[in-house]
């Protein structure tokens, strides 16, 4: 009989150790459970994000032919032009090492640059007389719109600016994890 009592007690104590093991991990372990998937995931899911748009007007000068009146044609083209840019989330990277989470973000870039057709406006048209076709002038002259786009966006910290909103916007989406017992700390790095 004594035993039966002892190894019922052995019994005893193994499971009451064991239930101690386990009541012990799960209160210093965080109450919601986070993987490197499931964040992923989530910032895959929002592909593009587009943190800062330029709304501007541009004016350039198109010339094409270097003799006043024979070959030398020109016009002035006001555009306006819509730029975005921000960071392509499909690209991040996260890890999950313990309670911290880290995401590695893409550089911000332009995403996007749209001339709208019905803004074009022309001044100043001159024409010459042995370069008078002009079919090809209008596209050239919207590429040289582009390019001149693309430096406001330069100028602006447009970049900067988007780089910024694209941290601020993800530490909004994680900032769930980050309150309560045991809390995940965030850090957001650019890669």
């Amino acid at each position: 009989m004594k035993k039966i009592l002892l190894v019922v007690v052995a019994v005893a104590l193994v499971a009451v150790g064991v239930v101690g093991t386990l009541a012990f991990q799960r209160a210093f372990e965080p109450s919601v459970r986070v993987t490197t998937t499931s964040i992923q995931e989530q910032l895959t899911n929002s592909s593009e994000l587009a943190t800062a748009k330029l709304e501007y007007r541009g004016l350039v000068r198109y010339e094409d032919g270097d003799i006043d009146f024979i070959n030398k044609k020109g016009f002035t083209l006001v555009y306006d032009a819509e730029v975005r840019a921000g960071v392509d989330l499909s690209q991040a990277s996260v890890e999950v090492s313990g309670n911290r989470i880290t995401v590695h973000l893409p550089q911000a870039q332009m995403l996007g640059l749209e001339i709208d057709p019905n803004s074009l406006e022309f001044y100043d048209s001159t024409f010459a007389l042995f370069n008078w076709e002009n079919k090809q002038d209008t596209a050239e002259a919207l590429k040289v719109a582009q390019q001149d786009a693309e430096g406001r966006v330069n100028q602006t910290g447009m970049i900067e600016q988007a780089s910024a909103q694209a941290h601020a916007l993800v530490e909004n989406l994680l900032h769930p994890f980050t309150v309560g017992d045991n809390a995940y700390t965030i850090t957001i790095v650019d890669a």
